[in-house]
């Protein structure tokens, strides 16, 4: 059975990092040995990207530095990341008030993915950066979405879960899996007791439209030892102010 070919564009990108991390100009010859890659292949790539403007090659040196087009990428990144600044602030004050992880997150597909996240201060904490995709069934995030969309939109999604065991408290029975959905719809909040990860615990609360719609979640995180689910229940009012205002900032966007 042979490997998967690395897609180009995965290639182009692994070139352009390498430059980054050099912060300097590199040859072809350093490109090569950076990357372990043929010269002849990253001969091609790189005047790829130098003919689109993504890369730039110094005259009479054959080396290749950061191109114009990506010079204009990265601002627009930049900008793009400081769209999101003030849903980061909020999140950042929530943990100061509360003392524990906290993200917020969207239905994407199959999957919760996490659109941000600001860790606590302690040293025993679950690091999931923002991008990260999780588990529907077995998360506060997931279950709490899961639960707040149209009934039938509900069985069907529930219907093609894959729903694998992660812990010994992972729900993996559909009929199951939708009580507790009637359950989170009910109370407000949704709870992970230790179903993804053994010693983690989450509540997540809805953060709602102007119509009343649920458009994603907020989600506090800890480790068991440190906070019960009792004690993070306790916590779903402190929670619901902070939800509106990244409501706000959300349809902003």
């Amino acid at each position: 059975m042979t490997d998967t070919p690395e897609p180009v564009v995965v290639k182009a990108f692994a070139l352009v990092e390498a430059i980054l991390a050099a912060n300097r100009p590199l040859t072809l010859s350093e490109l090569s040995e950076a990357l372990d890659r043929p010269k002849q292949t990253i001969h091609r790539t790189a005047r790829q990207l130098e003919d689109y403007g993504f890369l730039y090659r110094e005259p009479g040196r054959e080396r290749y530095t950061i191109g114009g087009r990506l010079f204009n990428v990265s601002k627009q990144v930049l900008g793009w990341k400081m769209r999101d600044a003030p849903r980061h602030a909020t999140l950042g004050r929530l943990v100061n008030d509360i003392g524990e992880t906290c993200n917020v997150g969207i239905m994407d597909g199959d999957a919760i993915l996490y659109l941000d996240r600001v860790e606590s201060n302690f040293p025993l904490r679950a690091e999931l950066q923002p991008g990260s995709r999780v588990p529907l069934h077995c998360t506060g995030l997931g279950k709490l979405l899961l639960a707040h969309l149209p009934g039938r939109t509900r069985k069907r999604v529930l219907k093609r879960l894959k729903l694998d065991r992660h812990t010994d408290n992972t729900i993996t029975d559909r009929e199951i899996l939708n009580e507790e959905c009637d359950r989170i719809r009910k109370q407000g909040f949704a709870i992970n007791n230790e179903e993804y990860h053994e010693g983690i615990i989450s509540v997540a609360v809805p953060v709602h439209a102007e119509n009343g719609n649920t458009i994603s979640g907020l989600a506090i995180h800890a480790p068991a030892a440190r906070l019960s689910i009792e004690g993070a229940i306790a916590l779903v009012p402190r929670l619901k102010p902070y939800a509106d205002e990244i409501a706000g900032d959300l349809l902003e966007d």
